[in-house]
């Protein structure tokens, strides 16, 4: 039996050969393999799934899947596409307060480009306010290219417009970029 989480067994499975597009999220997802939370790579589609639904929504032209939907068709596609999402803090972190969570990022921040740098990337989108300041730079040094010049948060309730056009971007960069 294996040593790691139960949620790198799920994100293995989905992990593209070639990573065009790697999605940096703040934080693991809570620890219980049935908690209701959500997870990228959770194979249905639970009430709160706000990155996983707001990054369908940017590849598959405005779709919304419903709370139960099985993911496997949209991660397959996604897959193909290059996306991939790994966290830069290794442990859930809805305990902690916004201070002690930019504390973490920054703690964690070595760790989670060494990871970035792994899978070599064609372009790198952090996705949560504190990450820029804390990864960004780091990703440059890395030699890996950012597709953002402002943080670009989470995509929860009144953040996730924010999130979306910040996707859209990147995603047009990468475009732009093989064209």
């Amino acid at each position: 039996m294996s040593d790691e989480p139960w949620y790198e067994r799920l994100r293995e499975r989905w992990r593209p050969e070639r990573v065009r597009l790697l999605i940096i999220d703040e934080a693991a997802p809570e620890l219980a393999a049935d908690s209701k939370h959500e997870f990228f790579y959770s194979p249905t589609v639970v009430s709160w799934d706000p990155l996983f639904r707001a990054v369908v929504e940017v590849y598959f032209d405005g779709e919304f899947p419903a709370a139960g939907a099985d993911k496997a068709p949209y991660l397959t596609r996604l897959r193909d596409e290059g996306v991939y999402v790994i966290e830069a803090i290794p442990f859930p972190v809805g305990a902690y307060s916004r201070g002690e969570r930019t504390q973490l990022a920054a703690r964690f921040s070595r760790a989670a480009i060494e990871r970035a740098a792994a899978l070599a990337p064609d372009g790198v989108l952090i996705a949560f306010n504190s990450g820029l300041p804390s990864l960004g730079p780091g990703v440059e040094a890395a030699g890996l290219r950012l597709l953002q010049d402002r943080p670009v948060p989470f995509p929860r309730g009144r953040y996730r417009e924010q999130f979306l056009a910040g996707l859209r971007a990147a995603v047009a960069m990468q475009a732009e970029a093989v064209a």
